[in-house]
């Protein structure tokens, strides 16, 4: 869940605290971190609910705080700097539903690459040439 749970991180400390950078880049960030238990639960080819939200509540309960909280996309709407939104086409784990959610939500300046031929991994190593690229004019701009 690294990539993922980076970018929610991310989105979640700029919502709470008077974060200000000047951009950011969001690589495959799930809705909401019972969609991302969803996204797990499915590639075990079981039934995604009701265990999503039993490992969501769990969880939390673990680390005392109210899992059903952590959702990228309502943390995005307070971010107010450039934003670079990137995505694996073939991801199992975040849907393209979500990133649309996400990317809908984002009212600073934004940009949505999708690498079609990458899935939840490293969008740097999967598609190299066109991650190079993409970022180095998002950080130039």
């Amino acid at each position: 869940w690294g990539i993922s749970m980076g970018a929610a991180a991310i989105s979640k400390a700029i919502s709470d605290d008077t974060l200000q950078p000047s951009k950011i880049i969001l690589e495959m960030p799930y809705g909401s971190i019972v969609k991302a238990a969803e996204g797990r639960i499915k590639m075990m080819h079981l039934p995604p609910e009701p265990l999503a939200t039993l490992i969501t509540f769990w969880g939390g309960a673990e680390h005392g705080f109210w899992a059903f909280d952590m959702k990228p996309t309502e943390f995005v709407k307070k971010i107010n700097c450039p934003v670079l939104l990137q995505w694996g086409k073939k991801d199992p784990r975040v849907t393209s539903g979500e990133i649309d959610l996400i990317y809908a939500n984002i009212t600073a300046p934004k940009k949505l690459v999708v690498y079609a031929s990458a899935a939840h991994e490293s969008l740097c190593k999967k598609e190299n040439t066109k991650w190079v690229s993409e970022v180095q004019n998002f950080l130039k701009n």
